[in-house]
């Protein structure tokens, strides 16, 4: 009988030991942690790219408003990290292998072709972005995640409208 009892005990102790190891995973559903997941490698693109544009852009409007992205996507990213840490979510500190690309082919281009191409990028990220904020701030199980979506919409709106208004120039 005290052979059995060994083998329980340790059973049992390693089913504690599971179920402690799943509290420190994600606290969100899938779609919710894949939202976060894609917005933080998004996010670290946006700053990455616009900090090429502030460096090559050819005309001071273009070169403010990346800088303007770095301050905003930076203090966007900030907020999002903050908020998966609460919920267990782990972000990646690697950029997408598609925003290294991006990365590379606007570093070629230069002058008025750059402003064009980063802007072209800016526009078509944003779009994506507010697609999928919009996705969440309506159809996001976690209250947290919703509202944060829902918050940081109008901010995108606004750098949306900059671009086409800086295309249009």
């Amino acid at each position: 009988m005290k052979s059995v009892r060994i083998p329980l005990v340790a059973a049992l102790f390693a089913f504690a030991a599971a179920l402690n190891a799943a509290d420190t995973k994600s606290s969100l559903n899938a779609s919710d942690e894949k939202f976060v997941k894609a917005t933080g490698e998004s996010g670290m693109a946006e700053v990455k790219i616009a900090t090429l544009g502030s460096q090559k852009a050819e005309r001071a409007d273009v070169k403010e408003f990346a800088n303007m992205l770095i301050n905003d996507h930076t203090k966007v990213n900030g907020e999002l990290n903050q908020l998966a840490q609460t919920k267990g979510v782990e972000l990646s500190a690697i950029v997408s292998a598609d925003a290294a690309n991006t990365f590379k082919d606007l570093e070629q281009e230069s002058g008025a072709g750059f402003d064009k191409a980063f802007l072209a990028q800016m526009k078509d990220s944003h779009e994506k972005s507010i697609s999928n904020f919009e996705d969440a701030e309506k159809n996001a199980a976690d209250g947290e995640v919703k509202a944060w979506a829902g918050k940081t919409l109008p901010a995108l709106r606004q750098h949306l409208d900059k671009i086409k208004e800086l295309q249009g120039k």
